[in-house]
């Protein structure tokens, strides 16, 4: 299809010569003798290109331009100004609103036809990445919806426990994973936080997925559960990538917590009778890092006893990590406050707040990284 271009001038002779050289390049031309004309032609016949004089009685060139620019960008449909000098304040007053180049009245036609197809070019290959960067964000769409199906669909159900969760991604793909595993006398909760964000730690996080479901069916000791996870990270990931992530299994029967660190954030117990704060963790590198340095340091298992009222959480440093304007960190300047004023908010209430109060701290609805976290209430 000849890409269609519009010249306006109130000159005949000027219109017409202009046209027949554009034409025997191959273009397509609609001509218009005044402003009126040229915006009801730009409404009905859709041009590629507009050439326009800027001196024309009545609607002049600029406010033809300024029209135009109400409703098309300078992308979505070049127009090149036809003036009387080069170096004329008619230049700087087109461009300024909104014009994509100039062309003396005096054109060479060398000059002519290169800046006529360097508008129209441009154009096109806007439109053309418009169009790729839509079919993109749709499956950018569709591939979060993919995602979030590899969370929980909910918590898990257990008579001594209260669980709540909060996930929100920074973009369209979150970098975050968390999942429970129950079995008849014990729960697993798992989150883990991959480097990067986007499709890279989407597909990261899904190979987390599928390596959870699989080795819950081998039922081993948290430590090599990690180190078969530090390989498959390794293994998978991209150079450089990997992951933080930590362990929590809870023997229903004992009362009793074992816990494994890789690289992540501590857990946290908090008392809700007491007030108390315990921050355990274990000793381990982020999953793919041994791997990565040809170490392969072990991971190590702790325990804590549970008791009546304790709270158990899990986040990301997304959470801990949220800065405010000033620089100002949320976790040396407001987490465990907020720990504490919210010690007897029930669940889900605790990660409504959260959210909440991480909005106030940074003065914005919008995150730097993503936000999870795990919490539980144990009454047993």
């Amino acid at each position: 299809m000849k890409d269609k271009i519009l010249i306006v001038d109130d000159n005949d002779v000027n219109r017409q010569m202009l046209a027949r050289i554009l034409q025997k390049q191959g273009y397509f031309i609609e001509e218009a003798r005044n402003g009126i004309d040229a915006l009801n032609q730009i409404n009905d016949q859709a041009p590629d290109l507009v050439v326009l004089d800027v001196s024309m009685p009545g609607m002049d060139g600029f406010s033809v331009l300024e029209e135009i620019r109400k409703t098309r960008s300078q992308v979505e449909l070049p127009v090149l100004i036809l003036t009387v000098k080069q170096d004329s304040d008619d230049i700087v007053k087109g461009l300024k609103l909104g014009a994509n180049d100039y062309l003396p009245k005096s054109y060479d036609f060398e000059v002519l036809f290169a800046r006529v197809n360097s508008a129209i070019q441009i154009s096109k290959f806007h439109s053309l990445l418009k169009q790729r960067n839509e079919v993109m964000e749709k499956e950018l769409d569709m591939a979060r919806l993919i995602q979030r199906k590899i969370l929980p669909l909910g918590p898990p159900k257990i008579p001594e426990l209260e669980i709540d969760s909060l996930y929100v991604p920074m973009d369209k793909l979150g970098g975050d994973y968390f999942d429970f595993f129950e079995r008849k006398d014990s729960l697993d909760i798992f989150i883990a936080d991959v480097s990067g964000h986007g499709v890279p730690g989407a597909f990261l996080a899904s190979i987390l997925k599928l390596s959870f479901n699989h080795l819950q069916s081998e039922y081993l000791p948290l430590n090599e559960i990690m180190t078969k996870l530090d390989r498959t990270i390794f293994d998978n990931g991209a150079l450089g990538m990997f992951a933080t992530a930590f362990w929590v299994r809870i023997n229903l029967i004992s009362k009793k917590i074992y816990f494994c660190n890789a690289g992540h954030r501590d857990l946290i117990i908090q008392n809700k009778k007491s007030g108390d704060i315990k921050e355990l963790t274990t000793v381990g590198s982020p999953l793919g890092i041994n791997y990565n340095m040809n170490q392969a340091a072990p991971f190590h298992v702790n325990s804590h006893q549970l008791i009546s009222g304790d709270r158990i959480i899990l986040c990301t440093d997304g959470v801990l990590e949220a800065m405010n304007e000033n620089s100002e960190v949320y976790e040396t300047n407001r987490w465990k406050d907020f720990l504490t004023i919210n010690i007897n908010t029930p669940l889900p209430q605790m990660s409504e707040r959260l959210l909440e109060d991480l909005i106030d701290f940074r003065g914005k609805n919008t995150f730097s990284d993503d936000l999870t976290w795990v919490i539980a209430d144990f009454t047993g």
